[in-house]
């Protein structure tokens, strides 16, 4: 909704105009449906359309492109008209806001004619999308939450397995009598095998809010900065823990693989490290997106 708001703050005279131009164009010999929902014979960002009269009381039903709503006819709708002139012009179109049916973001445009009013709520990333602002296709989008969707529960499934597998483990360890050096590897094991299941979790959740529940237009350069800083971080912790568990078996075992131990923690070391840059010379980048958004 932001991102809407956004884009239609930049480019509010183009809406506007088009907007105007639409409905100027769009004459009704009646406020029947089968005059007024030609309407949406050639605007394909149109959801519903209606009549208001002179005294605020809506005299039509709502109209969508496949359907008639009557529940609304006789309702007051005074509260569309305070403040509003329409001596200047005829036609008054409102800000961005969430539409109560269709839950989506919406703008409404009123036209005056002689003796009612002329309502269309307008689904604003339809609009966006004709006016070339945004890349915005409905299909594709159901499509990509599917896929998105379908891949984040496998993901959330795979965590869950990997979080009961690295409990089991534990509870073995508590359970059964193991030498030391078992009880070591097996607890190191548990720890690390429940880390990334958190971390695929983590991974699965943000995938569901930001692809599927939660679609935005902002850019997605912010969310997978997010969901791969996350992810790194909880494989970084992995490896840290599986570099300190090497070190305590070569201890005990054998100081000529030392150097084995090293190697892994000076890799640890490094993609930390490149986490870190990467963190911080992604984060003004996104500070200048907001800026200039």
């Amino acid at each position: 909704m932001k991102r809407v708001v956004t884009l239609f703050t930049e480019h509010r005279n183009s809406i506007h105009y088009y907007l105007r131009h639409t409905l100027e164009n769009f004459t009704a010999t009646s406020i029947e449906a089968k005059d007024l929902q030609r309407f949406f014979d050639t605007e394909k960002a149109a959801e519903i359309i209606y009549a208001i009269s002179r005294d605020f009381i809506q005299i039509t039903p709502d109209y969508g492109r496949y359907y008639c709503d009557n529940n609304r006819i006789g309702k007051n709708k005074i509260f569309y008209f305070q403040g509003l002139l329409f001596d200047i012009e005829p036609i008054y179109i409102t800000n961005p806001y969430l539409h109560g049916i269709t839950g989506m973001p919406c703008v409404t445009a009123i036209k005056q004619e002689i003796d009612h009013f002329i309502v269309v709520d307008f689904d604003m990333l339809k609009l966006l999308e004709e006016l070339r602002l945004i890349e915005y296709n409905s299909q594709f989008d159901k499509v990509n939450k599917v896929v998105m969707g379908s891949g984040s529960i496998l993901l959330g499934l795979v965590s869950i397995f990997l979080i009961l597998y690295g409990g089991y483990i534990f509870a073995r360890v508590v359970l059964l009598s193991f030498t030391s050096d078992m009880i070591l590897h097996e607890v190191f094991t548990s720890v690390i095998s429940i880390t990334i299941g958190l971390a695929i979790y983590d991974l699965s959740k943000t995938m569901i809010e930001n692809e599927v529940l939660f679609k935005s237009l902002n850019s997605s350069n912010e969310v997978q900065s997010k969901i791969l800083s996350k992810f790194l971080t909880s494989i970084i912790i992995a490896l840290s823990i599986e570099s300190l568990m090497a070190v305590f078996k070569i201890v005990l075992d054998d100081y000529s693989k030392i150097i084995n131990a090293f190697y892994l923690i000076v890799g640890v070391t490094l993609l930390l490290v490149g986490t870190g840059f990467y963190n911080y010379f992604s984060r003004p980048q996104r500070k200048s997106d907001n800026r200039s958004s």
